[in-house]
């Protein structure tokens, strides 16, 4: 997939949940759903990482489990929809992928997109200026996606 959408009414939503399930004091993250065709995504609901696994928030750190791989797979077929990103927060501004990050993606595939929110989600919620966005490439490399001057991965729109 090369570009990806969502509403800006989706995603203030979706930093209100990063916020309130991180308490301010850890990280949260969660899975983008949606339907993809013709290299385009859009995203239509989220689902928080700690409603398909209970024990993810709990070291402060993400720790997705098995459990939660699986909740997610039932969902998606479910609601006839495909995972399309998965964003997760940060404290601070910094939204470099740690070294964690790298080396652990949420889904291991070939052009999926993640999404880094600082301030454990306390960002704008009409653009995505100062979130980290990042293609996963394989065999642990990503390439950047909020650099200047690059075309954008991800957008915002009114619907």
């Amino acid at each position: 997939m090369e570009r990806l959408s969502l509403s800006v009414w989706l995603w203030a939503r979706l930093l209100g949940d990063l916020r309130r399930r991180g308490e301010r004091r850890r990280e949260s993250g969660a899975f983008l759903l949606g339907r993809s065709a013709g290299g385009r995504g859009r995203v239509t609901t989220y689902l928080c990482y700690d409603d398909l696994d209970p024990d993810a928030l709990k070291t402060g750190a993400i720790t997705f489990h098995a459990k939660g791989y699986a909740a997610l797979s039932q969902a998606c077929r479910e609601k006839a929809l495909e995972v399309l990103a998965d964003v997760h927060t940060h404290p601070g501004r910094w939204v470099e992928q740690s070294s964690i990050d790298r080396r652990n993606p949420m889904l291991p595939i070939v052009h999926h997109t993640a999404l880094i929110v600082p301030c454990y989600g306390r960002a704008s919620r009409w653009s995505l200026k100062g979130v980290g966005v990042y293609e996963y490439l394989g065999d642990f490399q990503w390439a950047t996606h909020n650099c200047v001057g690059r075309p954008k991965r991800v957008s915002l729109s009114l619907w």
